[in-house]
């Protein structure tokens, strides 16, 4: 016997469970554990989401989130995007705010904003029309993104609107699907 023989077959089950815990957690990304939601949205299959109701001065913000909305349910593919007559359940979603924090100021001069991280506020409630109650009433969620002031910082804060939309609407998938 080899003085090393004992302690290569000692590290191989450690090994072996490491290799093991690094495949389940690369391969749980796309899996969920049980229902949609929880029992809340037991059987929920297909969803409508109609037009988001824009409370904000931003002109054309609520196309632009329930286009956002629709393609991340439609990316996540929990509940399928339908039109109102066949849905299980219907979404309503309301912007209802938006802000603009400073976050980092020029570096030759300090009292000038040079990045901003802008948020955009609203609520959702989702009717879910197999139970015939709202599952979720008024919940508040948010997106955000950073951008830098440039020397336009209306076209800079227009420019991020469409990512804002997009981490909007992540969150209301997330919301609803997982029932946080």
């Amino acid at each position: 016997m080899r003085c090393g023989s004992k302690a290569t077959g000692a590290g191989r089950p450690w090994l072996a469970l490491l290799l093991l815990a690094a495949l389940l957690v690369g391969c749980s990304g796309g899996y969920r554990l049980g229902t949609v939601g929880g029992k809340q949205m037991h059987g929920l299959r297909t969803i409508w989401v109609p037009t988001v109701r824009n409370k904000t001065v931003i002109p054309q913000l609520q196309s632009m989130v329930t286009n956002e909305i629709i393609q991340a349910f439609d990316n996540d593919g929990s509940l399928r995007t339908v039109g109102p007559e066949e849905a299980d359940a219907e979404l309503e979603v309301t912007l209802t705010d938006f802000t603009r924090m400073p976050i980092r100021p020029e570096v030759l001069d300090p009292l000038t904003t040079a990045e901003y991280r802008f948020v955009l506020i609203g609520s959702a409630t989702l009717l879910n029309r197999k139970l015939g109650r709202k599952t979720l009433n008024g919940v508040g969620v948010s997106g955000s993104s950073f951008f830098f002031t440039q020397i336009n910082s209306p076209e800079a804060q227009r420019q991020v609107m469409p990512w804002v939309a997009q981490d909007f609407a992540k969150r209301v998938v997330v919301l609803v699907t997982e029932g946080w």
